[in-house]
């Protein structure tokens, strides 16, 4: 789902990136605001945690493979801003060090994967309540992991799609389908292993899942 250079239009770059911009203001002081303390280090290790994570490639389909996104994950660790701001982090230094998306698309690239993965806290919100264990809860997370990749897949579709590499071979109405068929699937495979590392940790650890002190406290 990393966007390269080249794919975008320069109109919907700009776009992407005064949309993306806007959002990690907004959640740079909504995090501020919910860690009263420096959350630097907090928000280091998570980067450095699904960093690695997005580096495991499993198999899904005629010769396809997928791998973890971590925007649910991280909402629930760190919160729906914190986990925006994190999943931001990742992006960047997937970007600028190791080439996986492109500069230009960065814009398009944080907000289908940081954005959209962040905020999906608050569909777990919306299933599980105040609930944070049990299979309300385990739903929760599971139908907001898959679902946060099947529309970031769907945004990259249409970004993709409106641009002019793309408008020669059908457009929209090749990209989108084509990219919600696979990310469907990979959307499966990121629920389930969002769901099984969040269970785990809450039985281990948790203490470490800010997330879930939000969901109980219902502060946003």
């Amino acid at each position: 789902m990393h966007i390269p250079d080249g794919y975008l239009s320069l109109e919907v770059s700009l776009l992407m990136s005064i949309v993306s911009a806007s959002f990690l203001v907004l959640c740079w002081k909504k995090a501020k605001a919910t860690y009263p303390k420096s959350f630097a280090s907090l928000l280091a290790v998570s980067s450095a945690f699904v960093f690695v994570a997005q580096m495991i490639n499993f198999p899904i389909t005629y010769g396809t493979s997928g791998h973890l996104v971590g925007g649910t994950f991280l909402a629930v660790v760190l919160g729906p801003y914190a986990a925006v701001l994190s999943m931001t982090i990742v992006l960047i230094m997937q970007a600028l060090f190791f080439a996986d998306g492109g500069i230009s698309a960065l814009g398009a690239n944080i907000f289908n994967m940081a954005i959209i993965g962040g905020l999906s806290f608050f569909l777990v919100k919306f299933i599980a309540g105040n609930s944070v264990q049990g299979k309300r809860f385990t739903t929760a997370v599971f139908v907001a992991s898959w679902l946060s990749v099947v529309l970031g897949a769907l945004a990259c579709g249409l970004e993709i799609g409106v641009s002019p590499v793309f408008s020669q071979v059908g457009g929209i109405a090749v990209t989108v389908p084509a990219m919600l068929f696979w990310h469907t699937l990979i959307g499966l495979a990121e629920a389930a292993i969002t769901t099984a590392f969040i269970t785990q940790l809450h039985r281990l650890q948790p203490a470490v899942l800010n997330g879930l002190a939000l969901l109980k406290e219902g502060a946003f």
